[in-house]
């Protein structure tokens, strides 16, 4: 989706506080996403596929994902925030991702920004990533938590024996996303 952006990590050192949320429209649809604004730069904490859920369901895993966080809502501002860092025409765009996970999330996470624009790589190749190969499954589960798609892309990975059946916002959202990938490579 963003071939020219470069995504810096971010493990925020103290519990977030304050995080402004809304609803924006994006290539592959709504989409919810949470972030700060700092320092000039977009600082993302979450970014998910809407598919029909209210907003209110999002705030409630917000909440319990960071318990006493001060949530904003404003979707003309967030959609203001994405357009200003997203349409318009840079060579390259810089963000931040704000990783909230356990320390072994953190490191998948940070692993599949290894990952090239439009290629894939195995639940396995991952774990390998992370130098703990006997840990695919766990780096699985670290992938489905993923709580930041399109910018940690998690549709870059796949089963061993190559099914992509597995995505969190659907199949063929998946299936969307690397054919537009691999046709921009």
């Amino acid at each position: 989706m963003f071939k020219n952006v470069i995504i810096n990590i971010e493990n925020p050192k103290q519990p977030l506080s304050n995080l402004d949320y809304g609803v924006i429209e994006a290539k592959y649809g709504p989409m919810v996403m949470a972030y700060n604004l700092k320092d000039n730069f977009l600082h993302i904490a979450y970014f998910h596929f809407v598919q029909e859920k209210p907003i209110a369901t999002f705030a409630a895993d917000m909440k319990k994902r960071w318990p006493g966080v001060i949530l904003k809502e404003d979707s003309e501002k967030a959609q203001r925030s994405f357009e200003t860092y997203f349409q318009k025409q840079k060579p390259k765009r810089e963000i931040y991702v704000m990783f909230t996970g356990t320390k072994f999330q953190n490191k998948v996470w940070s692993a599949l920004l290894k990952i090239p624009y439009g290629e894939e790589r195995t639940y396995n190749e991952v774990a390998s990533m992370i130098r703990m190969p006997k840990s695919v499954r766990a780096a699985a589960t670290a992938v489905g938590r993923n709580d930041i798609a399109i910018f940690v892309p998690c549709h870059r990975v796949k089963a061993k024996n190559n099914d992509i059946n597995k995505y969190r916002w659907g199949n063929e959202l998946k299936r969307k996303i690397l054919a537009d990938e691999k046709s921009k490579n």
